[in-house]
């Protein structure tokens, strides 16, 4: 086997694994598809991944990225929260991916907003609400996340194969 045939195959693994990472917290995820992508680029020299699919791919990572910090507050927030309960909804998926990942990744952020809010509203019908409004922001980012790499990670495919 050929040292081309080496990275193109390393290069599928990892963008394979970052594809699982949209749904495992602590892995990359659509990172990792990118910088994988992006190296494969400069490797073969930008001929098959160019330059401009390198930038829009950039684009695309940096607004996964933003929609990962942004969906647990929008969530919470769509779901009637104020902002003690989209700050506890914050500080919960923080906290949460350490203290008890990958699980923490979905109680923590339900915890913070239900909590937040409770603290601000005294009502627990609302403050669930919120919580589950968090809940729902994160499952709408890793689906918005796993649509991402799949994209990214199909267009590779057809680039480096020529399909």
């Amino acid at each position: 086997m050929d040292s081309n045939t080496l990275y193109l195959i390393g290069a599928i693994i990892l963008v394979v694994i970052g594809v699982i990472g949209t749904f495992i917290p602590l892995l990359p995820g659509v990172p990792l598809v990118f910088i994988t992508i992006s190296a494969y680029g400069w490797y073969e020299g930008f001929n098959l991944i160019t330059p401009n699919l390198v930038a829009i791919f950039a684009g695309l990572t940096i607004l996964s990225l933003l929609m990962n910090y942004l969906s647990v507050v929008l969530g919470a927030k769509y779901f009637g929260s104020s902002k003690y309960g989209t700050f506890g909804a914050f500080l919960g998926i923080v906290i949460g991916i350490f203290i008890l990942p990958p699980l923490g990744l979905f109680i923590g952020p339900w915890l913070g907003a239900t909590l937040g809010e409770y603290i601000y509203q005294q009502d627990i019908r609302r403050s669930l609400r919120a919580g589950i409004g968090a809940i729902v922001g994160i499952v709408s980012s890793i689906v918005f996340d796993l649509a991402i790499a799949i994209i990214m990670a199909l267009t590779f495919i057809v680039k480096v194969f020529q399909i």
